[in-house]
């Protein structure tokens, strides 16, 4: 294996593009650069992993990651150190793959680089991008080419996941290449790996997106931005009650029912209590409605007689 700069061959010197990355480099993946261009016989090493760990003290392992991180910038490249030939055939050995470092974001690769992934048939990758632009709507400049290229290559994503995430991402109106390589980042860091465990999760996030639409009409929030106890609350029916609009509505009703100005507040404390006595359906909700009505009713009618009976008591004794 051979490190090569991409840049210069003097002292230590830092290209200004150095710059462009700071923010996903870690402490690690600076003091592996600097080590390097401070020391280049490092990259000559027969194995300069082992020696820039060794120099700098840190882990094989996230040696191998910071160079992974700085090659897929292009500033640096790294090959196989030239070797000469073997007496005997050398034992054929499984290529390792790339080690996924999902914090700092998708490599930034070289024209090169992306080419080469391009041109790889095993992952048909001028067929998706052509399909991806269809889906997003417009031609990809090469860095958005690179994002769809770095789901495919680093995160090892099929095509029809990344054709299912950008559709749902049209869907919700984020066509930014930038929001659906975090989005797609945060799926892998979370597990979402394959396309139909993908579809699952958006169907479940767009069901209960459409809820929460429902929910902002029926209470007329508009579109202002939800206080963090209203998230809670319509989370909670959504998510720990798991009750649709179906209930929803009828608690609302029960609600207006009740005080004339229905609140989520006084709306959950119905949705509570019915979600405590197992009440799952519109029908156990309706007889839990029509029970309140019959004793509040009943509550109006002994008032009204127990009134009425002393009125004639009282005007029977002014008689007497």
């Amino acid at each position: 294996m051979s490190i090569i700069f991409q840049y210069g061959n003097g002292a230590a010197v830092v290209p200004a593009t150095v710059t462009e990355h700071l923010k996903k480099a870690s402490k690690n993946d600076l003091a592996v650069l600097l080590t390097l261009a401070a020391d280049r016989r490092l990259a000559d090493e027969k194995d300069p992993v082992a020696a820039l760990s060794a120099k700098t003290g840190i882990p094989v392992s996230d040696v191998q990651a910071s160079l992974s991180f700085w090659r897929g910038t292009g500033l640096i490249a790294v090959g196989e150190t030239e070797q000469a030939a073997p007496a005997t055939a050398p034992v054929e050995k499984a290529v390792a793959a790339p080690t996924v470092v999902t914090d700092k974001g998708l490599p930034v690769y070289t024209s090169a680089e992306l080419a080469d992934i391009i041109d790889d048939k095993s992952k048909n990758m001028k067929a998706l991008i052509d399909a991806c632009q269809h889906v997003i709507g417009k031609v990809f400049n090469a860095a958005e080419v690179g994002t769809i290229a770095g789901m495919v290559d680093y995160l090892g994503l099929d095509g029809e996941y990344v054709l299912v995430l950008l559709t749902h991402c049209v869907k919700i109106g984020k066509k930014s290449m930038r929001y659906i390589e975090k989005t797609a980042l945060s799926l892998y860091d979370g597990g979402i790996t394959d396309a139909e465990a993908l579809a699952a999760y958006l169907h479940r996030i767009e069901a209960r997106a459409e809820i929460e639409g429902k929910i902002r009409a029926l209470y007329g929030m508009g579109d202002r931005k939800l206080s963090q106890k209203e998230k809670k609350i319509i989370e909670t029916w959504i998510g720990v009650m798991q009750y649709g609009m179906d209930m929803i509505e009828l608690a609302f009703e029960a609600n207006a029912d009740a005080t004339h100005d229905p609140n989520l507040a006084y709306t959950d404390s119905i949705l509570q209590r019915w979600h405590a006595a197992g009440y799952r359906t519109p029908a156990d909700a309706e007889r839990d409605m029509a029970e309140y009505r019959r004793k509040k009713q009943g509550e109006k009618s002994f008032d009204a007689d127990d009134f009425f009976e002393a009125a004639v008591r009282r005007a029977y004794g002014e008689k007497q």
